[in-house]
């Protein structure tokens, strides 16, 4: 039996913080019937155990685990396809952004395939931390523009929904592991004319950040790749077929337990 709503929170060594992020989830969501998936991504803590102690009492929710670290997309890709609800949500585990919008998020959907929660557009509010991660953060919002013809200024927030046949059509073709993911999605949603929003969101920096001075290299490698793969001329050739499949190989979700 499906869910009305499944949430999807990817987590790499969050033993610290884990329990507290559920708890909180698991009260924001009473009597909404949903459904839970942590993506344990190969922690070497007790991110597994503490996720597991606090899901045993919430009905259909469950911990999927990575043998190894495998990064932040293939985790959320893996939740996504193995959710049941109606409606996908994925969010950070360290709750940066405020959970009163999950509900304007989910209600978003009501007019749209893909809502996305943006720290940049009228009503939102961000907290920001460490200069050198807000440098970070810009440098890689201009690549995306160059790069790409994605035309939202927030690509990265950890904050996502999807109406659930959206989210098997996008995920099913996703191939980014690391932190380009978010790009990709809505450059796939883009490719399938699908129709995207944004939700204005609380958000405050955590500064314990997985973001690294070596990851931008390759995070702008994944970004010529994706916008390689999805070209605004896949676009074209898929309104021609007219049939709206997205171009076949995506890589699968991987080994969970």
């Amino acid at each position: 039996m499906s869910a009305p709503l499944t949430v999807v929170i990817p987590a790499y060594c969050e033993a610290g913080r884990i329990g507290a992020t559920l708890e909180a989830l698991v009260e924001a969501i009473d009597g909404w019937g949903a459904e839970i998936i942590v993506v344990d991504d190969g922690s070497d803590d007790d991110t597994l155990g503490t996720a597991e102690k606090v899901l045993s009492r919430v009905e259909r929710s469950r911990v999927l685990r990575f043998e190894h670290n495998r990064g932040k997309g293939a985790a959320v890709r893996a939740g996504a396809l193995a959710a049941t609800g109606d409606v996908i949500v994925f969010m950070d585990a360290d709750l940066a952004t405020d959970l009163e919008a999950l509900g304007p998020i989910v209600r978003a959907l009501d007019s749209a395939d893909v809502a996305i929660g943006s720290r940049t557009t009228p009503g939102s509010a961000a907290a920001r931390g460490m200069r050198r991660r807000s440098v970070m953060a810009r440098c890689f919002n201009v690549m995306v523009r160059r790069v790409t013809d994605i035309p939202y200024l927030d690509t990265q927030c950890g904050f996502k929904a999807f109406r659930r046949d959206a989210a098997r059509r996008i995920f099913s073709s996703a191939r980014s592991d690391r932190f380009a993911f978010d790009v990709e999605i809505l450059a796939i949603a883009r490719a399938l004319d699908m129709t995207v929003v944004e939700v204005p969101v609380r958000w405050t920096a955590i500064e314990d950040t997985r973001v690294r001075w070596l990851d931008p290299p390759q995070m702008a490698l994944d970004l010529c790749r994706i916008a390689i793969r999805w070209h605004p001329r896949v676009r074209r050739r898929l309104r021609a077929e007219g049939d709206g499949d997205a171009p076949t190989g995506g890589a699968p979700a991987g080994s969970v337990q």
